[in-house]
């Protein structure tokens, strides 16, 4: 699960009030409860069968942990699979699983190909061999980039463009919890949600709950500790947000659940340097093992057979000495090159020139390592260690033809208005989904079904009547799209154009100035403060691919004419649109990448058109602090308001008076992630100056280190840094000949001026 995520926000409709969030929705409403893979696949399916539906995330960005998936879609007998040549039935998949695995293999293949051939993004596919699946190549990964996040965002870009074309059909609310899910009687008629420090708001519909498994939440009385205890001892892949909410809120209306003991485990979680302690591990691709990658012990010997499922290994693990490594060659690595790469330069793998030089590391004898790995030449190794990462328990769900898709209760009956998939429900074949690639095939295949169940259960829809791709179309060529509604009043007369001020004669020029002064235009502005930055409310009002803003580590980028240029394909920036891209962006591209693109204002490539904020950016003094010269704005920053951002999922600390965001920084920190956790919400200051040289903290200041701390500013009442100030210019500018009017129109005036004045 590498760290991703995508933002359902403007222009998608983001709804004020509950009245809002009933406009334009008939009684044909189906409610999404979550927006990764399985809640958007049926979304998708939903919007197919002519259901209305409102999709609802707790998170600011669309995705979940599937736009985090690092291998692929397994798909025996797919449409990639048949172009090739490949004849799979997916008959080894099956053995000793039952009727819903033969079920679910079997016509899993439809699923996955309607959906790829929703996205149309065949270009960017290609099939891979992954642990699990024997010597057959059926996981459809991706070329370049991760496959979640291809996949994921291609989906979203095509939802973002049906709701903002056809908001009758498709309402995105993102940022908002469901609290509860209502009811009359027994039949579940819709949710209570709010969104940040907003009010409770109602919305009735059937309901679709597709908010993720329970593998995140490690603490005392979370799901894992009270039904797999065992498993309290690993670190978790996932993040804070895979907290059971899909089973809290389905349990409270009567729903049954099943195998909450089985939580999977997977082998290929990094261990990064200095963090060999960190609850939370992102996962190497075993993408790399199907590519030839081995996993080696302490001793230097394979432990296991990598093409094994994760369980497997996982348990194989548990029996072998530590620590554990992924060793792949540079040959093994051609066909994966860009993800070789990509962990290599992030500090996950580390190159090697030869098996020598890693067994030096290592402390092993040279002789005394694999035979696998001899006579390899180069190198690159990842440390790894068994993690949670999936859960294969859940609510109870139907399988069969009249139950499919449905939540049942303790007795196995159904919920009226209440359906399940994803990751929210329990896998009836949990051997089966330790292999690679299957979760996210199961997400496309459950949250279909569920969306089939859904519409069924809506009078007068339930039957295809048209597909998304011509949904998205009828949005897009809907003559209303984009023009502001009048309200009945008559349409403003447009006002003839203005000659411009070079062919005006003096009597115009001099009626124009006397107008201008009129109207207060040529009063000089108000003392400039220095530059403000953009906020995120302007950077949203770019969301268009015709006027196309996004953030990257704290800039604010125009990628307007770098859009049907850039090379990892248009839906990857698009799906970006008004938002804060950063994260997504650091997981794919190397440092400096935008920088070395950026061109000037008119050019075919990303334009820098400022930083992102209320306040211009920080600035560091000299030899010390950032905000040590004294000249900074207060900021406002308590230390109470420090103090609430204590978790690793979002953590400030004090250094010299500052507030600093390390959340990112904390993963790849020299001294590791205790060092900073132990100072979590708190002033650090006396800690941190008697163990770092002055500066070191100002070095690695974001932007210029994508994963550095943030600076967030003063914070009051906690001593400032000593450094030295920056000496301040007193020197007034020369007149730029404006006349205080900025801007090229202030320069034509202000000749103008002077000309109409030598005239008089």
């Amino acid at each position: 699960h590498e760290v991703a995520s995508v933002q359902a926000a403007h222009p998608v409709p983001h709804f004020s009030s509950s009245r809002d969030a009933h406009d334009g929705m008939s009684a044909s409403r189906v409610i999404v409860v979550g927006g990764g893979l399985a809640g958007l696949s049926a979304a998708c399916e939903l919007l197919e069968r002519g259901c209305n539906v409102t999709i609802i995330e707790k998170e600011d960005n669309l995705g979940g942990n599937s736009s985090k998936a690092t291998t692929g879609v397994a798909v025996p007998g797919s449409y990639l699979q048949a172009a090739a040549g490949v004849a799979d039935s997916g008959a080894d998949l099956i053995a000793d699983e039952g009727e819903a695995a033969k079920r679910f293999v079997e016509t899993g293949s439809e699923d996955a190909n309607w959906l790829m051939k929703i996205l149309a993004v065949d270009s960017e596919l290609v099939l891979r061999l992954t642990p699990g699946h024997g010597k057959t190549a059926r996981t459809i990964g991706t070329k370049t980039h991760f496959p979640g996040a291809v996949l994921t965002y291609a989906l979203i870009h095509l939802l973002q463009e049906v709701a903002q074309g056809r908001p009758d059909r498709l309402q995105i609310i993102s940022s908002a919890r469901v609290t509860k899910l209502l009811t009359a009687g027994t039949r579940v008629v819709g949710v209570e949600f709010s969104r940040e420090e907003g009010p409770v708001e109602n919305l009735k519909g059937n309901v679709v709950i597709t908010a993720g498994g329970y593998a995140g939440d490690l603490e005392k009385g979370s799901l894992v500790a009270k039904h797999a205890a065992k498993f309290m001892k690993f670190a978790t892949t996932n993040d804070e947000r895979a907290n059971g909410d899909s089973i809290t809120l389905a349990s409270a209306v009567g729903a049954g659940t099943a195998n909450l003991d089985k939580v999977q485990l997977t082998p290929f979680a990094a261990v990064l340097p200095g963090q060999a302690d960190a609850q939370f591990k992102v996962v190497v691709s075993d993408a790399l093992a199907g590519a030839g990658g081995k996993l080696i012990d302490a001793t230097g010997k394979r432990f296991c057979d990598e093409m094994k499922s994760a369980q497997e290994c996982a348990e194989a693990m548990a029996r072998a000495r530590a620590p554990f490594r992924l060793v792949i060659n540079a040959k093994q690595a051609e066909p994966v090159h860009w993800l070789v790469e990509f962990y290599t330069q992030r500090r996950v793998m580390k190159k090697f020139s030869s098996v020598g030089e890693l067994a030096s590391v290592m402390r092993v004898s040279g002789s005394a390592m694999d035979p696998a790995l001899q006579g390899s030449g180069v190198l690159y190794v990842a440390e790894v260690t068994a993690a949670l990462y999936t859960c294969s328990g859940g609510l109870n769900a139907g399988w069969t033809r009249d139950l499919a898709g449905k939540v049942l209760n303790a007795a196995g009956q159904p919920i009226a208005g209440l359906f399940a998939a994803g990751e929210a429900t329990s896998v009836p074949f949990p051997k089966l989904w330790s292999v690679s690639g299957i979760p996210m095939l199961y997400c496309i295949y459950s949250g279909r079904m569920a969306g089939r169940a859904a519409a069924a259960a809506v009078p007068t829809n339930g039957s295809v009547v048209q597909s998304l791709r011509e949904i998205m179309g009828s949005a897009m060529d809907k003559p209303s799209n984009g023009i502001k509604p009048t309200n009945g009043a008559a349409p403003e007369e447009k006002k003839p154009e203005e000659k411009p001020l070079e062919e005006m004669t003096t009597e115009e020029l001099i009626a124009k100035i006397k107008d201008l002064e009129a109207n207060g235009s040529l009063r000089a502005p108000p003392a400039d403060d220095g530059p403000k930055g953009i906020t995120m409310e302007e950077v949203k009002k770019h969301s268009t691919k015709e006027d196309a803003w996004l953030v990257v580590n704290g800039d604010v980028i125009d990628v307007t004419k770098w859009i049907p240029i850039h090379p990892g394909g248009e839906q990857a920036v698009v799906a970006y649109l008004g938002q804060d891209a950063s994260d997504e962006w650091n997981m794919i591209h190397k440092a400096g990448t935008i920088e070395k693109n950026l061109v000037p204002e008119g050019g075919n490539g990303p334009v820098l058109k400022g930083k992102l904020g209320g306040a211009a950016a920080p600035v560091a003094a000299a030899g010390g602090a950032a905000g040590g010269s004294g000249t900074a704005a207060p900021t406002g920053l308590t230390l109470d308001d420090v103090a609430k951002h204590n978790k690793e999922s979002d953590l400030w600390v004090v250094v010299n008076g500052r507030a600093y965001d390390v959340t990112k920084w904390l993963q790849v920190h020299p001294g590791g992630v205790q060092a900073i956790t132990a100072y979590a919400g708190k002033d650090a200051t006396d800690e941190w100056n008697c163990i770092h040289k002055p500066g070191t903290i100002e070095k690695n200041l974001f932007p210029g280190n994508p994963n550095g701390p943030v600076d967030m500013g003063v914070v009051s009442g906690v001593a400032p840094s000593s450094a030295p100030p920056v000496p301040i210019d007193d020197d007034k500018p020369a007149p730029d000949g404006n006349g205080g009017i900025p801007g090229i129109l202030g320069a034509i005036i202000f000749l103008a001026l002077n000309v109409v004045l030598m005239l008089l």
